[in-house]
């Protein structure tokens, strides 16, 4: 049932109570950006989380004497909550905040139930299944925002053909053509391209589809309508 690695390192040679300052310094010997901030009590005594957003996001786990690193999940057994799954969730979500609507492709739902932000590149097949989908997304109340990820990374032909998505006077209709692999005149315009991948990576997006619901929580890949409207209902159960 548990999935978890535990890594257990040795950052200081002695047992004593350490100060917060001195984790963080033992911490950056492996973890160079980790700061005081990062570093929080858990419901777990003896235990703090931390967290990490280089290379990707994470949480990891420390010794209040600042010995001993956890890396793997913690889980109340009473709640059957994953303590951690949930707190990258709330992170994810945190991020996903700092971007806002105008600078997204939004196929809105008229009985709107659920909002989905999917980061998506047009030159993937699976995007392309899953924007066939959109229209039964919709039925379902499903709200899908679109982000660009154009896997080839900057100034590549993926990358133009969702800079000219971005760009055109009617986005949607635009996007509707890049995903039968029509393209779209090249005009230019201050968009959030670049912005969408350094997003990406600061939320650890590895591939596309990438879907993260409102809580913060993901799908990494394309799942068919029922399904995806499965896994909110459940991921959205887990908070209540």
């Amino acid at each position: 049932m548990l999935k978890s690695l535990f890594i257990l390192l040795t950052i200081f040679s002695n047992n004593v109570l350490a100060d917060t300052n001195d984790i963080v310094k033992g911490l950056n010997a492996y973890f160079p950006n980790v700061t005081k901030e990062d570093i929080s009590p858990t419901p777990f005594l003896g235990l703090y989380e931390v967290i990490l957003r280089e290379p990707r996001l994470d949480v990891i786990y420390i010794s209040e004497d600042g010995r001993y690193l956890s890396q793997g999940e913690v889980i109340d057994l009473k709640t059957r909550k994953n303590l951690t799954q949930s707190r990258v969730s709330s992170l994810a979500k945190e991020i996903l905040a700092t971007t806002t609507d105008n600078e997204k492709v939004i196929y809105k739902a008229d009985d709107e139930k659920y909002i989905i932000n999917v980061f998506t590149d047009v030159d993937c097949p699976f995007c392309r299944q899953l924007h066939k989908d959109i229209v039964a997304l919709n039925k379902s109340g499903i709200t899908m925002k679109y982000l660009a990820f154009p896997r080839s990374g900057v100034n590549t032909k993926s990358y133009y053909r969702s800079v000219a998505i971005w760009c055109a006077d009617d986005q949607k209709q635009a996007m509707d053509r890049g995903m039968i692999q029509k393209d779209n005149p090249l005009n230019k315009c201050e968009n959030p391209v670049i912005d969408h991948l350094v997003l990406a990576k600061k939320l650890n997006v590895t591939g596309t589809p990438f879907i993260f619901f409102e809580n913060g929580d993901h799908i990494p890949g394309y799942v068919k309508p029922k399904e995806l409207l499965k896994e909110l209902k459940r991921s959205l159960a887990k908070y209540q």
